[in-house]
């Protein structure tokens, strides 16, 4: 299994903050890779919904439009981090749940 960078983030992150949560997963690497997976096809989608619905910018140049598209695709990427791959910060009450209760959070979308 080969992990993408969003599925190393949050492994990394769970790592750290929640090490209990972590703990608990039976097969961390798998569970990671899966979010990872799921989490690049989101901030695809997000990044095409930003973009369909941004204002086009007329009659600008080719690197600006680039820059622009760029720009909308690290903003995607994002809140795509903050709001389905980080763990929040601070331990929250269900810590302790199991395992096979962990779910990936819904869509931003």
């Amino acid at each position: 299994m080969i992990m993408n960078r969003y599925g190393g983030v949050a492994l990394t992150r769970w790592r750290e903050k929640l090490p209990g949560r972590y703990g608990m997963l039976p097969d961390p690497l798998a569970y990671f890779t899966r979010l990872g997976e799921k989490a690049e096809r989101q901030a695809g989608e997000l990044t095409d919904a930003m973009v369909l619905t941004g204002t086009p910018v007329g009659g600008e140049t080719s690197a600006q439009h680039s820059r622009r598209l760029i720009a909308v695709k690290d903003e995607a990427e994002q809140v795509l981090l903050r709001e389905l791959i980080r763990p929040p910060a601070a331990p929250s009450p269900d810590d302790a749940s199991s395992a096979r209760d962990l779910t990936v959070p819904p869509s931003p979308i």
